[in-house]
C-alpha cells in the first residue's frame, strides 16, 4: 500500500503526542524491534529473516524462537502472580520438558543483544516477534521491561505422553483457558515438526545407521492456517496426531477436547491470523505480577538518535543523527536538504537569543527494508542523516532540532520534540570514547579491559565523578555486570578545550558493556548515560565536522521560519547565501 505524505504526517502526530525524547529505554527497545540490530550493526533478525531454516539440522529457526518463548512462559503460575516470560529458561534446559537441540542454539542466537535497556526476556519476546512475522504471520504487538530471573523456575512445560486433564490444568495454571490452549498449540505448531533426535519415542531415526529424521507438523513452511486445515480434512501428518501410539498424541487430544469447535473457528486464514496475534501477545505479556510493561513499542517515524557532546582531536563536538522513514515504494527527493538548528548554552545568543546555529547533515545512508521483519512488513526502509559540527565551549549547546526541505514547493517539515525541542540537560561531564582504551586480554581474547575517558568543564567543583558499568550479555548467561568505578584526575590527558579529563578501569567478559558517567555538584548529579563501548579510542569511528553558520534572527522550536537561510560556498560545502541553495562541488540531498 502507497503511503501518503497525510498519512505520515498523521503518523508524526500520533506518535509525537505519546512519545518525547529522551526516553532511552523506548529509545533502544524501539531500535531493536524496527532495526533488528544493536548498536554496533550486529542483526540478530537476520539469523532467522526471511523465515530461515538451520544450515546444519534444517530445521527452521523461528519455530525454534516460538517453542523457547513457550517453554520460558510455562514456569508461570497466575494465582500467586510468579514466573512467565522472565529468561529462566536459560536455567532449565537440563529438565526433560525442554528437551531439544534448538533451545541451547536458540538461546546462543540471543546471547550477547540484551543491555541495561533491553532485559534477556525481551530478546526473546522480540525474537518471538521477528519469528511469526518473518514466515508470514500477524506482526504482533510488542511491549518491553520484562525483568529477568538468574535462576531456574518450577517445572511446568506440557509433554507429550500426559493426559488432557493434566495439559488442561497445566494451561489453567499459566492462565489459559481450554479454548485458548487449544489456540496456542496450533498457533505454536504451524512452524516446525519433531525431530528423531530430541523425541525418538515420537519420531523413529531411518533405517538402521540410525539416520536422524525430522518430521513436519504441516505441509506449509508459513505461519498460516494449514495445521488447523489439514487436521479437519484429515490429511494432516502431524506426529502428535497421528502416532500410532495414542499417549504420544497430545495435538489430537488438545485439538479435539471440545469436540474441535475452536480448531473449525480457526479453520479460515483471517479468523487464524487474528486469534493467534491476540493469544501470541497473551502469552508474550504473561510476566510475574511485579512486573510493568511499557507501553506498546510503536515506529517513530522521525527518530533522533546518536547524541553526543564529546572531545575529538582537541575540539568540542556536537554529534546527532536524524533517521526518517521512507515508504518502500518510493525514493527520496534529490533536492532534499536536511537541516540541524541549534541554540547556544552561554553568552549573549543563549537559548537561541537573536541567534541559532544552523548546520546541513555530514553524511547520509540508507538501510535496506529487510533489516526487520517488522519494518519490512509495514513497508518501510530508513534514512539516516547524520551531523556534527564544532562547538565553542564558551557557548556550548542548550536546544536543538531539524528541519526537512524537500524544495519541490512543499512546506518545509520541523521535527523538534513536539514543539519542545531536544535539549541537552546539561555539558558538565562528557562521555570521551575517542580517548578512552579497550585491551583484549587472554590467550583468547575473550577478556577485555576498558579504560574509561571522561571530561569535567574545569569551571566546575564536583564532590564526586564516577561511572558506573552494566552488561547483561554475559557468555553462557552469567549474572550481569553492575559495577561502579571512581573516575579520577588523569594528569597525562592534557586539558582541552575548558574540560579536564578523569579515567578509570574496568574488566568485562561481556559482549555489550554500557557506561554511564556522573558529576556530582552540590546537590545536583549530572550523567551521560548508556553510552556504548564497541568503538574505542583510535577505533571511534571519525566524521569530520561541518562548516556551521548563523542565522541572525531567532529561530526556536514549534515555529516556523521567520528568517531566510542564506548559504555562500566554502571547501566544497554550502554556506549562507541568499534564498536558494547552490552547489558547490557536493550534491546535498
Amino acid at each position: 500500500m502507497r503511503t501518503t505524505l497525510f498519512s505520515v504526517i498523521s503518523y508524526w502526530t500520533l506518535c509525537s503526542a505519546r512519545y518525547t525524547w529522551p526516553s532511552p529505554q523506548y529509545d533502544a527497545l524501539e531500535t531493536f524491534l524496527y532495526e533488528g540490530r544493536r548498536s554496533d550493526g550486529s542483526n540478530m533478525a537476520s539469523l532467522q529473516h526471511p523465515c530461515k531454516r538451520r544450515s546444519d539440522t534444517g530445521v527452521s529457526i523461528g519455530a525454534e524462537w516460538l517453542r523457547l518463548a513457550y517453554h520460558d512462559v510455562a514456569t508461570h503460575d497466575a494465582e500467586a502472580g510468579t514466573g512467565g516470560l522472565d529468561a529462566s529458561i536459560a536455567y532449565e534446559l537440563d529438565r526433560e520438558e525442554n528437551n531439544g537441540h534448538g533451545m541451547n542454539a536458540s538461546l546462543g542466537d540471543f546471547e550477547s543483544f540484551s543491555n541495561k535497556y533491553i532485559s534477556r526476556s525481551d530478546v526473546i519476546a522480540v525474537a518471538t516477534t521477528f519469528a511469526v512475522a518473518s514466515c508470514g504471520g500477524p506482526i504482533l504487538p510488542f511491549r518491553g521491561g520484562r525483568i529477568d530471573a538468574l535462576s531456574a523456575g518450577p517445572y511446568g512445560v506440557p509433554e507429550p505422553y500426559q493426559d488432557l486433564q493434566t495439559h488442561t490444568e497445566i494451561f489453567r495454571k499459566q492462565g489459559f483457558s481450554q479454548s485458548e490452549m487449544i489456540t496456542l498449540v496450533a498457533c505454536g505448531h504451524t512452524l516446525g515438526g519433531v525431530r528423531s533426535t530430541d523425541f525418538p519415542q515420537i519420531v523413529p531415526p531411518e533405517g538402521d545407521l540410525g539416520k536422524p529424521t525430522f518430521v513436519e507438523f504441516d505441509a506449509s513452511d508459513e505461519f498460516d492456517s494449514v495445521v488447523v486445515q489439514h487436521y479437519l480434512d484429515g490429511s494432516t501428518k502431524n506426529p502428535l496426531v497421528v502416532h500410532s501410539n495414542q499417549t504420544l498424541t497430545s495435538d489430537l487430544r488438545i485439538f479435539s477436547s471440545d469436540n474441535n469447535a475452536t480448531m473449525k473457528s480457526l479453520s479460515s486464514p483471517d479468523s487464524y491470523i487474528n486469534l493467534c496475534q491476540t493469544l501470541l501477545e497473551k502469552m508474550l505479556n504473561t510476566v510475574p505480577s511485579n512486573v510493568t510493561l511499557t507501553d506498546e513499542i510503536t515506529l517513530l517515524h522521525s527518530k533522533v538518535t546518536n547524541v553526543l557532546l564529546t572531545i575529538e582531536h582537541g575540539q568540542l563536538i556536537f554529534k546527532a543523527s536524524l533517521r526518517l522513514t521512507q515508504p518502500i515504494d518510493t525514493t527520496p527527493s534529490k533536492t532534499r536538504i536536511v537541516r540541524m538548528f541549534w541554540c547556544d548554552r552561554y553568552g549573549d545568543a543563549k537559548d537561541c537569543s537573536g541567534q541559532t546555529n544552523v548546520a546541513v547533515s555530514a553524511t547520509h545512508n540508507q538501510d535496506s527494508p529487510d533489516i526487520s521483519p517488522i519494518m519490512q512488513r509495514l513497508g518501510y526502509y530508513f534514512i539516516n542523516y547524520q551531523f556534527v559540527v564544532r562547538i565553542d565551549p564558551s557557548k556550548s549547546v542548550s536546544l536543538f532540532w531539524f528541519e526537512n526541505d524537500e524544495y519541490d514547493g512543499s512546506k518545509p517539515t520541523t521535527i523538534d520534540n513536539g514543539g519542545a525541542g531536544y535539549r541537552l540537560d546539561q555539558d558538565r561531564i562528557l562521555f570521551v570514547p575517542m580517548s578512552s582504551v579497550l585491551d583484549f586480554k587472554g590467550n583468547d581474547e575473550t577478556s577485555k579491559v576498558y579504560h574509561i575517558v571522561a571530561a569535567v568543564r574545569n569551571d566546575t567543583s564536583p564532590s564526586r565523578i564516577y561511572m558506573t558499568g552494566f552488561d547483561s550479555a554475559i557468555p553462557n548467561h552469567g549474572p550481569p555486570l553492575n559495577i561502579t568505578r571512581e573516575l579520577v584526575y588523569n594528569s597525562t590527558l592534557n586539558p582541552i578545550q575548558s574540560y579536564n579529563f578523569y579515567s578509570t578501569s574496568l574488566s568485562s567478559l561481556g559482549l555489550q558493556l554500557t557506561v554511564d558517567v556522573h558529576a556530582v555538584v552540590d546537590d545536583n548529579t549530572y550523567s551521560v548515560d548508556f553510552q556504548q563501548t564497541y568503538f574505542l579510542g583510535t577505533g571511534t569511528p571519525y566524521t569530520p565536522p561541518m562548516v556551521s553558520n548563523t542565522t541572525t534572527t531567532t529561530r526556536l522550536p514549534g515555529q516556523s521560519s521567520n528568517s531566510t537561510i542564506a548559504w555562500t560556498c566554502s571547501s566544497g560545502y554550502c554556506l549562507f547565501f541568499s534564498s536558494m541553495i547552490v552547489l558547490c562541488g557536493l550534491v546535498l540531498s
